[in-house]
């Protein structure tokens, strides 16, 4: 163990920085008495990592809103490009050795990645401007854009292996990567919450001077974590758990999550979707499921597929979507895709949009395509709908992302051999069970919603029984 001015000295910092560094849960420490007894070993850790983040050369004239970086896949070198923090345009773009493992979102699949592309798929993959809470996350970091923030973190994710290295910083995959090396959940904190004290006295502590670069409490995935919700990384006995908010005062997402699950338990097998369980923090109800992709695994949203087969919109999606899957040797991919229209459609689910969808591969042998257990349903069982509009009239909802109509979406199935109607018998009570924990909501509307799933889970046993699956009025 070692004393706060040591670890000072090791870091290279203040003593009060260290301090913050410890509220903040970027190091473990013990108190004793008034003082803190600082772990070494997480000493040395940040230390180590500190060294890496390099620093780019001061160049005479040079533009202080660009930097040269290196994109990453593990410890491929795979485009050299140079990235303008101001306009988010990317300029001086190189393929290098490793331009096989360029990510497939990143152009067509049989062309060389060109600025513009890459620019969109850097865009995509930072915290969307309507993120809540954002705005209070970059003027507390002193970052202007997410894109800023995202480079801060050098773009490391828990999605996938891809990272930005900056030019002359030494580093490696093993040495920067959060699967191994885990992170700072204390931005997680400032993004949920929309004010974080530990952030405030970290983000005081210390503030470099890089272009693009807040305080090292950016050292997060949360960073290149897309998505509208409110959500957030955290590491529990080993595990990465994502956690994510709901929206309005009725905070209904996260226990459609939950019964969502319930639903997918009785009809789908385990390893085909993500369970989510509902947990409280900060005095609200969140869903947390844990990470599908690792070290070695990949996640790839089924819009990078559609990117690298230029399949565009105003064609087909579905069928060109199938055709990729066939092309990239994923098994089983037409009725898994079967699978997801018909569950969408139990829960009225209107948000299934091209990147909470996709595939697994691994990320080293870049191989072992597979479709990606489902998950995100925050926004089935009428996340957006009144009582009184459940109750007046049948519910029509936009579908997505194949079919605009819900009937029209339906129809594409082509294999629903694997459903049983008898396995969501007692699912009704089920929606009573799981929205009736939510306080904000009342037996009316858990009421409306359990005739509208009756309705849906009728169309879709028709629909069996039309192709034989079972017999009429089962």
């Amino acid at each position: 163990m070692l004393t706060t001015k040591e670890a000072a000295e090791i870091l290279g910092v203040s003593a009060r920085r260290v301090n913050a560094l410890i509220e903040a849960g970027a190091l473990r420490a013990e108190r004793l008495g008034r003082s803190w007894a600082v772990d070494e070993n997480s000493v040395r850790q940040r230390a180590a990592s500190e060294r890496l983040r390099g620093r780019p050369s001061d160049r005479s004239g040079e533009v202080a809103h660009r930097a040269r970086y290196t994109l990453m896949c593990r410890d491929h070198e795979v485009i050299g490009f140079t990235y303008d923090f101001r306009s988010g345009a990317v300029a001086d773009l190189k393929p290098l050795d490793g331009i096989a493992w360029k990510p497939l979102g990143i152009g067509r699949l049989d062309k060389t990645p060109n600025r513009y592309d890459f620019a969109e798929w850097l865009r995509n993959r930072a915290i969307p401007g309507m993120r809540p809470n954002l705005p209070v996350a970059l003027r507390d970091l002193m970052v202007r854009t997410p894109s800023a923030l995202m480079f801060a973190s050098w773009g490391l994710s828990l999605s996938d292996p891809y990272w930005f290295r900056p030019e002359g910083a030494p580093a490696q995959w093993a040495d920067v990567n959060y699967f191994d090396n885990g992170y700072e959940e204390a931005f997680g904190d400032l993004m949920l919450a929309g004010e974080s004290p530990k952030a405030a006295r970290v983000a005081s502590a210390d503030r470099s001077e890089l272009p693009g670069r807040g305080p090292a409490i950016t050292h997060s995935p949360d960073t290149a974590t897309n998505g509208m919700l409110s959500k957030t990384w955290v590491r529990r006995r080993g595990v990465d758990y994502l956690i994510k908010g709901g929206t309005g005062n009725e905070n209904r997402e996260p226990y459609n999550e939950r019964l969502a699950t319930r639903l997918l338990e009785r009809l789908l097998d385990l390893d085909e979707f993500v369970p989510y369980t509902v947990i409280e923090r900060h005095g609200r109800a969140y869903s947390s499921c844990a990470n599908m992709a690792g070290p070695d695994t990949e996640l790839i949203p089924a819009q990078d597929v559609l990117t690298a087969f230029a399949i565009t919109e105003g064609r087909d999606l579905h069928a060109g979507y199938l055709r990729a899957l066939e092309d990239l040797g994923v098994e089983n991919a037409r009725q898994l895709i079967d699978k997801m229209i018909v569950v969408d459609h139990l829960m009225a689910n209107f948000d299934r949009h091209t990147h909470n969808f996709g595939l697994l591969r691994n990320a080293e042998t870049l191989d072992g395509y597979r479709v990606a257990p489902l998950f995100d349903h925050g926004c089935g069982f009428y996340s957006r709908a009144t009582t009184a509009e459940l109750e007046a009239r049948p519910c029509v909802w936009e579908s997505h992302p194949f079919r605009e109509y819900p009937s029209q979406q339906l129809a594409l199935v082509d294999d629903i051999s694997w459903y049983d109607p008898s396995a969501l018998e007692g699912f009704l009570d089920e929606i009573a069970e799981v929205l009736g924990e939510n306080p904000e909501i009342d037996e009316r509307f858990i009421a409306a919603v359990q005739k509208q799933t009756a309705r849906q889970i009728r169309a879709v046993s028709d629909l069996a029984a039309e192709r034989g699956v079972v017999s009429a009025g089962w």
